[in-house]
């Protein structure tokens, strides 16, 4: 029998992440967010991937 439960290795699974924020961060992010009706949560899955696809990324990490 097949499962359809995510695993570990399955790409589509989500993992929870916790970041301390500035209040200003905060802020920003939530105008962001209000302001193009998404969530704050989008908005940083959004710019993790746009990160994560840049050529230049903030750090030279796994781009060689």
């Amino acid at each position: 029998m097949t499962s359809t439960a995510a695993t570990a290795n399955d790409d589509k699974s989500a993992h929870r992440l916790s970041v301390s924020l500035t209040a200003e961060q905060h802020h920003e992010l939530n105008e962001i967010a209000r302001k193009n009706r998404v969530s704050v949560a989008w908005i940083v899955r959004e710019a993790i991937d746009r990160l994560l696809k840049d050529d230049m990324p903030l750090l030279h990490v796994g781009k060689e």
